[in-house]
């Protein structure tokens, strides 16, 4: 099938061997060979017009100028070489009518003009100094040759009329502005993404210059002849400036690219040659007459000129080095968040029809690697994470470090197939350990994955969204990957105002305490309590632990209402204790950042310095994960302990806990997670719970079973060992007030579900 864009390069195709086949055909008759190459100059110069005001007509309002000029100047062109060939035909002469220069002259003076107008946009261009002085370099060296060569024989032809000689003079003048301004407009095109149709452009009045030299040098030296290279030079000119026209498909001007890219060495050698032409022609016109001291002056000269060439060429070395340095992350190589921010303009861009796939990749538990084992440890990860990251990408992928172990990768012409499937690479690259020195490390990824345009159409919003997916991915979990939704933006938008109102809580007196009983067995008496915040909040009700805990850690508030419920509890039980009940132990819980907070040991201190509160009545509930930080946890628990401080590990069995480990921390009771105990009724898991309990009496350690709901988890529990437990088959969570009336019989009558307390 025959594609429209081919039509340019036929024509041109088709035009070169029309006036080769008549040149060659009518050589030994010059007129009527002159006159056929005019009538196909004339038809190139026709077709161009017609290409250059068709891209007029498709401008805006902000650009037609440019293309209304460039047109004026293909018809004035078109004009002259029709007055030309009219004239030729009617009176069989061959050399060119006033007439017919003063229209071509002008052609060239509205080419110009056009050239001038576009300058204006070039004015971000000259604020780089180097490229103005390089053009100045250029136009010196041809206006010097120009006037030597051309110019000035030109004044002095013999037998040649005064309007003759200002029409030729105009042309060179009019080529030198034109060389100017096209030398301006090849750098302006460099900045530009887009708009390389103006190239042929550049290419086309280069060659109408190049032909111009060569028609004054040809006629001042008296061998020009009908037929020569110079007047296809100028048919293929006009055919080149037409093309601008035909290409340029209407579109607004693109925004300019980074500068860095201009810096080549070309750019840097193109002055220099100029500058050796211009001595190697101040030569010839000496008749290359040497003497001692113009050998010395040019030796002295061209060893100055290599030496900045040398200087040159590593300054260009050092500045791509720098440029590498500035748009990519030293340690992992890969690309930084600068060239993310540049890239992803420029990939919305280019992909404006199309989708495009953010994949926001953060690292679970990274920071604990970092304090554990030290940053060296961590910097390995990050460089074996980047290493993965490549492995898995494709062509239309490309990964950047954004900072810390934040990565992204963009995923150009995506869907949401192929941007799961990507996911799921990521994702299954990391299920093998990191070996880093002696250490064996599991690391999981967790993503989130922002869609465009679906999900934004600017790179603050795709990125803003990835970043909320990407942390609902570790809510749920860690090691999986989440597609940003409108859901989603419901629920970033709940987990805002819950941060909001969460710094207000305590102040407002919104947060309270409720206790639930720890019951032994075999004597059906209370033993201890937990501790349990609620959040009332007026508007949005009852808030649930497992939503505002999580913010609270995230946000650093949960410091404040950690402070906040050991207080309370401390008080409380101390009121009971004042009050004549039975003295019991409170379980308060403590999250594993406020427990790793320098100020915890002192805020236990003085909370029970305030509350006069006896140390041995408060017991501190911490997970498995302070394990991960074992030397500072270790000494935080040895001071707690030596307070009289009991501790208890809860959750057992969900987290990290090493046999080894657990055996030296200086701990009182360890509690059975209530997955396990649910578990009892469902799977056959005795030899997990037999397990966690002998392993406890071992290491002669109190037992205590939480969500106990059914009489036979409770029946296998005591046959194992068990003998202490908590949950709804004895009391759910009762506020202060109805917890002082259990406690007032301080014992239960059997193990019936205590539904009406």
């Amino acid at each position: 099938m025959f594609k429209t864009s081919r039509i340019p390069i036929l024509t041109l195709i088709a035009i070169t061997f029309a006036y080769f086949m008549w040149t060659m055909t009518y050589n030994e008759e010059t007129w009527l060979k002159s006159a056929g190459i005019y009538g196909i100059q004339l038809f190139a110069a026709a077709i161009s017009f017609i290409w250059l005001f068709k891209a007029y007509n498709r401008q805006t309002d902000r650009y037609r100028n440019f293309w209304l000029l460039l047109s004026l100047g293909m018809l004035c062109s078109l004009s002259g070489s029709f007055i030309t060939l009219l004239i030729q035909v009617s009176q069989k002469v061959i050399a060119p009518p006033a007439s017919a220069s003063f229209f071509w002259v002008l052609s060239y003076l509205f080419l110009l003009a056009a050239l001038v107008y576009k300058a204006k946009e070039i004015g971000a261009v000259f604020s780089n100094k180097t490229y103005l002085f390089n053009i100045v370099i250029y136009m010196i060296t041809a206006i010097g040759i120009s006037y030597y060569f051309l110019i000035g024989p030109l004044l002095f032809i013999p037998e040649t009329s005064s309007l003759i000689s200002i029409f030729a003079i105009g042309y060179q003048v009019a080529d030198l502005g034109i060389l100017f301004f096209s030398i301006m407009l090849y750098y302006h095109i460099q900045f530009q993404n887009g708009k390389r149709v103006l190239l042929f452009l550049i290419a086309g009045l280069i060659l109408q210059l190049i032909a111009d030299s060569l028609l004054a040098y040809l006629s001042i030296t008296g061998k020009f002849q009908t037929g020569n290279a110079v007047e296809f030079m100028w048919i293929v000119a006009l055919l080149l400036i037409g093309f601008t026209g035909f290409y340029e498909d209407g579109g607004e001007t693109v925004e300019y690219k980074k500068s860095d890219s201009l810096f080549k060495k070309k750019e840097y050698f193109l002055p220099y040659a100029s500058i050796i032409v211009l001595i190697i022609l101040v030569f010839y016109s000496y008749q290359w007459n040497f003497n001692a001291l113009s050998i010395s002056l040019l030796t002295t000269f061209l060893m100055v000129l290599g030496r900045q060439l040398i200087i040159i060429i590593k300054n260009n070395e050092l500045m791509d080095e720098l440029k590498h340095l500035a748009y990519h992350d030293p340690l992992t190589g890969l690309a930084n968040r600068f060239s993310f921010i540049e890239d992803i303009q420029m990939t919305l861009k280019q992909n404006a029809n199309t989708r495009v796939a953010l994949l926001l990749i953060d690292l679970d538990r990274f920071k604990v690697v970092n304090d554990t084992l030290g940053h060296h440890i961590g910097d390995l990860i990050l460089v074996e994470t980047a290493a993965r990251l490549r492995q898995v990408a494709n062509a239309n992928s490309h990964i950047y470090r954004l900072g810390g172990d934040e990565f992204v990768v963009i995923l150009a012409e995506a869907s949401e197939a192929s941007a799961a499937e990507s996911a799921k690479m990521i994702l299954d690259s990391f299920q093998k350990s990191f070996s880093v020195m002696a250490y064996e490390i599991d690391l999981t990824p967790s993503i989130g994955i922002s869609l465009f345009p679906e999900h934004g159409t600017t790179k603050e919003d795709l990125l803003k969204n990835a970043d909320a997916a990407m942390y609902l991915s570790k809510e749920r979990g860690k090691n999986e990957f989440t597609f940003y939704n409108a859901e989603l933006n419901s629920y970033m938008k709940r987990k805002m105002e819950m941060e909001n109102h969460l710094k207000k809580a305590i102040d407002k007196n919104q947060f309270s305490l409720v206790y639930q009983p720890k019951v032994n067995f075999l004597t059906n008496k209370i033993v201890g309590m937990e501790a349990l915040l609620r959040w009332e909040h007026p508007e949005y009700g009852l808030v649930s632990p497992a939503e505002f805990i999580p913010i609270a850690e995230e946000t650093g508030q949960i410091e404040a209402i950690g402070k906040w419920v050991l207080e309370t509890a401390c008080k409380q039980n101390k009121s009971w204790q004042n009050q004549g009940f039975p003295p019991l132990s409170v379980s308060v819980n403590v999250s594993v950042l406020q427990f790793q907070n320098g100020k915890f040991l002192k805020t236990v201190k003085s909370v029970l310095e305030e509350s006069k509160l006896d140390a041995q009545f408060l017991e501190l509930e911490i997970t498995e994960s302070i394990m991960q930080n074992i030397r500072e946890s270790k000494d935080i628990l040895t001071h707690l302990k030596a307070l009289g401080v009991k501790i208890s590990i809860d959750d057992f069995g969900t987290g990290y806990s090493s046999l080894h480990i657990l055996s030296k921390l200086p701990i009182d009771t360890i509690k059975i997670d209530k997955s396990f105990i649910d578990e009892l009724d469902q799977l056959d898991r005795s030899p997990i719970i037999k397990a966690i309990i002998d392993l406890s009496l071992n290491l002669n350690l109190s037992i205590v079973a939480e969500g106990i709901e059914t009489e036979n988890q409770l029946a296998f529990l005591q046959e194992s060992g068990c003998m202490i437990g908590q949950g709804y088959l004895f009391s759910k969570p009762l506020k202060t007030n109805e917890f002082e009336q259990l406690i007032k019989i301080n014992g239960l009558k059997s193990f019936e579900k205590q539904h009406s307390l």
